[in-house]
């Protein structure tokens, strides 16, 4: 990256039109030290009043098939409804893919295995992936949100790590949603995605959900939830089993991801394999933004033919005089 930035004015420079009787010379010659400087210090200061905006995106058709072999000509993209030139994009092989799990193993995931269940979901999207791409797990139970297995194209020690985890304490959801995405954005780059597999029973939080989805918000990645209906519904209110299900849709609505509601390991198997068929195909597209109010910025992102359904984040956060 620094050596393109310096290439990129140095052919500026070149593209200067030189008098008649000097072309041919060096254009170094013409130009102090002083100029050459000035040259690059404005480049650099129109570079950094824009933010590449990247949106990994799923696109299916109306029966939820992945649909593959778009260009970039089919995207409109719009900021704020104000139309976007797309500056970047990568369609489903062409860029390595880093998954984190955010797996729950608290005490609740023990009931009716669910958490070993969650483990072989897991287990079958890692051994389906591709040799550049890379997996990662979180784990989270009562106040902790950690990395258990950072980034790592390893499939035998991430196996092994996983295999080790079980339920302990109690459920922080709204924390592990906030906090897990900035996690992951700090050590992946280009297209990514987090897979949140969870019963959902939160009983331990600081955070309220809504502050959870905003902190998510924040950040440039999908997250796929993965709620089991099963839960202990003893010390439960009547609607709770519904009201977590909205929560996860609505984790994965604003973040350009997807929710699955599993009830056993047979609805499980079947997530799992239209996820990871997503994850494989998705379309990683970027814009530049001059955007630099600390507001929340809407994002549109269509494409033809109309049936095709687009799923991406709804729009980002920008940092003030960031």
């Amino acid at each position: 990256m620094k050596l393109a930035k310096w290439l990129i004015p140095l052919a500026l420079i070149l593209a200067l039109p030189a008098p008649a009787e000097e072309r041919g010379r060096s254009p170094f010659k013409d130009l102090s030290d002083e100029e050459l400087d000035r040259l690059v210090e404005l480049h650099h200061t129109q570079e950094e009043e824009f933010r590449l905006v990247l949106l990994p995106t799923s696109v299916t058709d109306r029966r939820g098939r992945v649909v593959h072999g778009l260009n970039s000509e089919q995207f409109r993209l719009y900021e704020d409804q104000v139309a976007q030139e797309i500056r970047y994009f990568a369609s489903e092989a062409t860029e390595p893919l880093s998954i984190a799990f955010l797996l729950d193993v608290s005490g609740s995931m023990r009931q009716l295995g669910k958490l070993e269940h969650a483990k072989a979901a897991i287990r079958s999207i890692v051994e389906a992936l591709g040799s550049e791409d890379r997996v990662g797990l979180i784990c989270f139970a009562d106040e902790q949100v950690v990395w258990v297995t950072d980034f790592t194209q390893d499939r035998g020690r991430f196996l092994e790590r996983l295999d080790v985890q079980h339920g302990f304490g109690q459920t922080a959801l709204n924390d592990a949603v906030a906090l897990a995405p900035q996690l992951v954005e700090d050590q992946a780059d280009g297209r990514r995605a987090l897979v949140l597999i969870t019963d959902g029973v939160d009983n331990a939080s600081d955070l309220a959900m809504s502050a959870a989805i905003e902190s998510a918000r924040r950040v440039e990645m999908p997250i796929y939830t993965v709620g089991f209906l099963s839960v202990d519904r003893g010390s439960l209110p009547k609607d709770y089993e519904s009201t977590n299900l909205e929560v996860l849709d609505r984790v994965a609505h604003e973040t350009g991801g997807r929710m699955f509601a599993v009830s056993g390991p047979g609805d499980l198997k079947e997530a799992i394999l239209t996820l990871e068929n997503e994850l494989r195909h998705q379309y990683l597209i970027g814009y530049y933004t001059a955007s630099r109010d600390g507001a929340y910025h809407h994002i549109s992102l269509t494409v033809k033919p109309t049936k095709y359904r687009v799923r991406t984040r709804k729009g980002f956060w920008t940092g003030k005089g960031s």
